[in-house]
């Protein structure tokens, strides 16, 4: 059985690399977090930190940045539901909210961003909406007669390529998500989790109870969900055989010195391990590709992980 001790408040940060998950958990805590300076995840595995704030224990769960290199969004996904049941501080423990960290310096919509959109979508039902926050990021970075204009246009936007309440996450505001603004100090991030603390109160007074049987889960588990999976991972295959096509076409001559010191020899070493490293990446989603299939077609072993995996998450959201 999941709940939350009295006063107990687990919340779960996701983002993309570089959004300012590990840097608003440090604000908040007060703690040292290893926080990353570049677009390599410094966050490689999950993280617990825990702290008081008032009379309230807050649990903040730092997480691997999407837009992992090395890792899909769903292995990232992956990786998170099966840490947590390891971890004694969230033994039984319900996650009373989600703050989905994005920089306002990435205005514009990419397909990736887009895309995680909507598998979020897919994972949420409609009464985990009410427990997610989008907290924007970076501010500090923009000319302030900008930023100004940019947060009036996050609350007022209807353009589905741009960020806002009326934009991509419309969906998310509508039913019951909220924006808030990271200003990257203590006060902020407090404000931020208070807000949660508030949301989760009102919840429980209301008699809005969280459902507690295992067989009723939030997540969207189907067909469908693999088959959108598929045709996401089959885009980016279809990118990569674009990328690694023109790579070959770069391919420099064959060096006449191959001796490890001559620069001709260096150059094509350099061109050879980045295209069996391009070529590791593509093999990796067509082998992501095949299993998701399987799943698709094989309601055995593999797809019972999978149910079991994402029904965890659902239980762990509160559903």
């Amino acid at each position: 059985m999941q709940y939350r001790k009295s006063h107990q408040f687990t919340i779960l940060l996701i983002g993309v690399t570089g959004a300012g998950k590990s840097t608003f958990a440090a604000c908040a805590s007060g703690k040292e977090v290893e926080i990353g300076h570049s677009i390599d995840p410094c966050t490689q595995d999950p993280e617990a930190v825990c702290f008081q704030l008032g009379n309230d224990q807050i649990i903040l769960i730092d997480t691997p940045g999407f837009d992992d290199t090395e890792r899909t969004d769903i292995e990232i996904l992956q990786a998170l539901v099966k840490w947590i049941p390891d971890q004694p501080l969230l033994k039984n423990q319900l996650i009373d909210g989600l703050i989905l960290f994005h920089p306002v310096t990435r205005n514009i919509v990419s397909d990736d961003e887009r895309r995680r959109t909507q598998l979020l979508k897919t994972l949420l039902g409609d009464d985990a909406y009410k427990r997610v926050t989008i907290a924007t990021t970076m501010w500090d970075s923009l000319d302030p007669g900008y930023a100004a204009e940019l947060e009036a246009e996050l609350s007022t936007t209807s353009k589905n390529n741009r960020l806002g309440e009326g934009g991509v996450w419309g969906e998310f505001c509508q039913r019951g998500a909220t924006v808030a603004r990271h200003d990257n100090n203590e006060a902020s991030a407090h404000k931020i989790i208070q807000q949660i603390i508030n949301r989760c109160n009102e919840v429980e007074r209301s008699g809005m109870k969280r459902h507690k049987d295992a067989n009723r889960n939030v997540i969207t588990f189907g067909p469908s969900f693999f088959k959108q999976l598929i045709e996401d991972l089959e885009n980016e295959i279809a990118s990569f055989d674009e990328i690694i096509l023109e790579y070959r076409d770069m391919e420099p001559e064959l060096p006449f010195d191959r001796s490890p010191s001559s620069e001709e020899s260096q150059r094509w070493n350099e061109w050879e391990d980045q295209r069996i490293e391009l070529e590791r990446m593509l093999n990796k989603r067509h082998a992501h590709i095949k299993m998701l299939r399987t799943g698709l077609s094989w309601v055995g072993r593999l797809g019972k992980i999978w149910m079991s995996q994402w029904k965890f998450l659902a239980k762990m959201l509160g559903q």
